[in-house]
């Protein structure tokens, strides 16, 4: 039952009256983006949650570039907190949105807000989205602007040594997907945030999209038409760059940071996939935010979304401190 003065549902868990009050509308914006995606609804999604990121850390610098892309150059952002040393830490991160919406402008405050938390430089990138570019063109794009984020540290101002990957949502399969792709030639990632992660095309084999599956934020349906734009069919969605359970390589996953909502219905899977990770030998922290909704990093106008977000940016921070900086140059 949703309500003004609040949201429940059947574990005990409640939105804010703050939360509620955006659920709603965002909930059938999101839905109605996620089932038609034309260049309308995603001007309105970019908007609606650059709004509700709110302009936090505006003495962040922002400056746009290229990167390389699978196929081409992708537009980027990279946002610089005021009085960063030389050789950062950087994030680079790839955006929600169910690899159909969302970008640069949807996620421009909410990865300000990770660069300043966090101090450290944040790489956002524009990979390009389905239906136009179906799987794995998205992943293929992450994969090569990683490298190239490699490649040109030293004009990014950043130390190679202290390259994080991260993404929320459809972003955080991408930046696991990143990880777990890598050649063994390839310099890996020195820790990943994976905020309440797709990591399974089958949406629905988790009780939590059976709990949320009307929300708040996003649905098990708007989640399962994105899936069916960017990865329609089986063996799309059972590639092991998608369905990320299927990678003979979790060993493999840097230091990871995995960040699920209460009342998310990606939570159930999320966690599982940190259960997996664990089993494999990876080194994994996690984190279950109660009483918050998908897309809680984007709702920074909500106090609680704040605080959950700066603990992810946190996560980011220990990650970039505590990895060794890479040997000087000969």
């Amino acid at each position: 039952m949703s309500s003004l003065t609040g949201f429940r549902r059947a574990d005990g868990q409640r939105l804010s009256p703050h939360l509620a009050l955006l659920a709603g509308p965002s909930t059938v914006t999101l839905n109605f983006a996620a089932r038609h995606p034309t260049s309308m609804a995603r001007k309105v999604v970019d908007l609606a949650f650059g709004v509700m990121a709110a302009p936090y850390a505006k003495d962040t610098l922002a400056r746009e570039l290229w990167v390389d892309g699978a196929d081409g150059q992708l537009a980027a952002a990279l946002y610089e907190p005021a009085g960063l040393g030389p050789d950062a830490g950087l994030l680079v991160y790839f955006h929600g949105g169910g690899w159909v919406l969302g970008g640069i402008a949807s996620h421009a405050n909410s990865c300000r807000f990770l660069a300043k938390r966090a101090a450290s430089k944040v790489l956002a990138v524009e990979y390009r989205k389905a239906p136009e570019h179906r799987f794995p063109a998205a992943q293929e794009d992450c994969l090569a602007a990683y490298r190239w984020a490699v490649r040109e540290a030293a004009t990014l101002g950043v130390d190679p040594g202290r390259i994080a990957v991260g993404g929320d949502s459809a972003g955080g399969n991408l930046a696991a997907s990143v990880a777990l792709s890598l050649a063994p030639g390839d310099q890996k990632p020195c820790m990943a945030l994976l905020i309440y992660p797709v990591v399974d095309a089958d949406i629905s084999a988790y009780p939590s999209a059976q709990l949320f599956a009307a929300g708040p934020i996003l649905s098990r349906q708007g989640m399962i038409d994105m899936v069916h734009h960017y990865a329609p069919g089986a063996r799309a969605q059972l590639d092991p760059r998608m369905t990320l359970f299927e990678s003979d390589a979790l060993a493999q996953m840097p230091p990871t940071f995995i960040a699920t909502a209460g009342m998310d219905p990606l939570r159930d899977q999320g966690e599982r996939f940190a259960d997996r990770l664990r089993e494999a030998g990876a080194e994994v922290e996690s984190r279950r935010f109660e009483n918050l909704p998908h897309g809680f990093s984007l709702l920074l106008i909500d106090p609680d979304s704040r605080r959950a977000a700066e603990e992810c940016a946190r996560a980011v921070g220990r990650g970039l401190s505590r990895a060794p900086a890479a040997p000087a140059r000969a």
